[in-house]
């Protein structure tokens, strides 16, 4: 009978049941790979961490000032604009962070991967640790500002059951950030340009993304309601957006094909990385 988590045609390299046993076994590298990350982030800075706060609360300043208040964009009525844009931006800077950084594995870590063998997943698992850990402190930001509004100014928030997907919609984040990231850094050894177009893609991945603006105020009809349906990151940040405020689009047949276009990117990632990572210093 084949394993399905071995391929194991004759002069195929790639085995998923032998990567995920290496991961198990390098667990102590990640973990030191992961406290590298958040040191290195922050080093020889003034603020230091502080800057986690710092960024997504002066993003929503400006979301709310030039969508809310000149583009005059509506958002639910039972939140503050401000804690709406911030809820948006703590689960998209996740991905972000984690497709951004994931995306440069190869060129960063050159140095490290062409002196010592160790599995060289482990670097990009590293990253989705780091940026779960600045994701959980700016998701504390936003749920103290979200009950602020509510104590303190009357907002009718309505939290649903559907908030007990919220780690599925963060692991989705991770593992889309992470089979994208592995794509991209793969095609950088021989294509540097990529790293130049990351960062300008991800800006325009976000205004593809209903983070700036709410779902419903975008008609059904229109071309762009339905391109951005094709976005699997759509489903994902529209269910966390419905679960504290029961306002959006929340659809469990939306986010399984978005799951599937997920995994679906995510094996070809690991391939693709797993194909590279074995020559890649002949390139890099």
């Amino acid at each position: 009978m084949v394993d399905n988590w071995n391929v194991v045609e004759k002069g195929n390299p790639f085995n998923l049941k032998k990567i995920i046993k290496d991961l198990v076994d390098y667990r102590d590298l990640i973990f030191l790979f992961f406290k590298r990350d958040i040191k290195s982030s922050y080093q020889q800075t003034i603020l230091g961490p502080l800057w986690l706060i710092i960024q997504p609360v002066f993003t929503s300043i400006v979301f709310t000032i030039v969508f809310g208040n000149i583009a005059k964009i509506p958002t639910p009525a039972n939140i503050s604009p401000f804690a709406f844009y911030l809820l948006g931006l703590s689960f998209w800077n996740y991905f972000a962070e984690c497709f951004n950084k994931i995306s440069g594995t190869f060129v960063t870590n050159s140095s490290v991967f062409g002196k010592v063998y160790f599995p060289r997943l482990t670097v990009p698992l590293s990253v989705l640790l780091s940026g779960l850990f600045k994701f959980s402190i700016q998701f504390v930001l936003f749920l103290t500002v979200y009950f602020y509004g509510i104590f303190f100014h009357g907002y009718n928030a309505q939290i649903n059951l559907s908030i007990l997907l919220l780690p599925v919609y963060l692991l989705l984040l991770s593992l889309f950030g992470l089979g994208l990231g592995l794509i991209v850094s793969s095609f950088t050894t021989k294509y540097r340009d990529l790293t130049m177009l990351v960062a300008f893609g991800v800006q325009l991945l976000m205004y593809a993304t209903p983070i700036a603006y709410p779902f419903f105020t975008i008609s059904y009809t229109s071309v762009f309601y339905k391109i951005l349906l094709w976005n699997p990151l759509t489903g994902i940040i529209e269910g966390c957006k419905y679960a504290f405020t029961s306002n959006g689009l929340f659809s469990l047949k939306l986010i399984a094909a978005d799951t599937i276009c997920i995994l679906l990117i995510l094996i070809l990632g690991v391939y693709i990385f797993s194909q590279v990572e074995k020559k890649f210093m002949d390139t890099v």
